[in-house]
């Protein structure tokens, strides 16, 4: 009997030695502070790391990983990292808006929007998410179709971008249409210049007329690349001659690119993925 007790005693040693030790409320708040003080990144990420392992229902050190994360454009993991902040405390304003952000960069807006709503209605008096949520709401409103207003292009295009471009980020300030051509063809339908109406008073406007602009075609998956390559880079040049045409705008102020079915917003797995693929964008490219 007494060395079934020692064998078991001894598994529970061994067991407790392998397996991370979970530090108390306190050590994870004298963490806390250690990684506030930290002004090195690289030694701030360590501990960091060290953090996450001994106190891993910590919101804060999710959220402050997350944080750090988003400043070196890891965005998957600074997205993992909000979302277990707003799992671990469902009332933490800023994993939301972190969160939301995020989904903004990655070209999220109907997810940025959510988040946002769910961090306003805890923080509702933060000035600057409320500001991104209205960015966002336009940008969801355009790419799903709905027609924007000449101030809400303005709005978007006048969004300021200091980081620098990265893998799987939505370089900006950019807007996705789904301009409404007629079915494979390059040929804009009235809906189209009902459409493009609001985005050459825009580009006519003061506060734009010393910027350059991309216009962008993009097609859904069906088809070939070929053909979707060629109907791609007609489409945006439909839309820029349109412009060119009816408003008083510079040429050199609008260029053109296409990628074909290169570049899904998102997956082509649905008929509402497909038509949100088929899309024309506006990118501010000077400042």
């Amino acid at each position: 009997m007494n060395k079934i007790r020692y064998f078991i005693a001894a598994i529970g040693i061994l067991m407790l030695t392998l397996s991370p030790v979970l530090a108390s409320g306190q050590d994870c708040g004298a963490l806390k502070n250690k990684i506030k003080k930290e002004r090195n990144l690289l030694k701030k990420r360590e501990l960091l790391n060290h953090a996450l392992e001994v106190c891993p229902q910590d919101a804060e050190i999710h959220y402050s990983c997350a944080y750090a994360a988003e400043r070196l454009r890891n965005y998957d993991k600074a997205q993992r990292n909000y979302l277990k902040a707003t799992e671990l405390d469902n009332t933490y304003a800023k994993a939301y808006f972190g969160l939301g952000d995020i989904y903004m960069v990655l070209g999220n807006a109907r997810l940025a929007i959510d988040a946002y709503e769910k961090g306003l209605s805890l923080a509702p008096q933060n000035k600057r998410a409320r500001a991104s949520y209205e960015l966002a709401r336009i940008k969801n409103k355009s790419e799903t179709g709905e027609q924007i207003t000449s101030a809400e292009f303005i709005q978007v295009m006048q969004e300021s971008k200091s980081e620098e471009t990265a893998p799987g980020a939505v370089d900006g300030p950019l807007l996705r249409m789904q301009i409404h051509f007629y079915s494979a063809s390059s040929q804009l339908s009235e809906q189209a210049k009902a459409q493009l109406l609001n985005v050459g008073k825009a580009l006519e406007d003061s506060a734009l007329q010393d910027k350059k602009f991309e216009i962008s075609g993009h097609t859904d998956n069906v088809g070939g690349e070929e053909s979707n390559l060629v109907l791609s880079k007609h489409r945006a040049e439909q839309v820029r001659q349109y412009l060119l045409d009816t408003f008083s705008i510079h040429p050199e102020a609008l260029i053109v690119a296409y990628y074909g079915d290169t570049r899904p917003a998102v997956p082509n797995t649905s008929t509402e993925n497909r038509a949100l693929n088929r899309r024309v964008e506006f990118r501010r490219i000077s400042q």
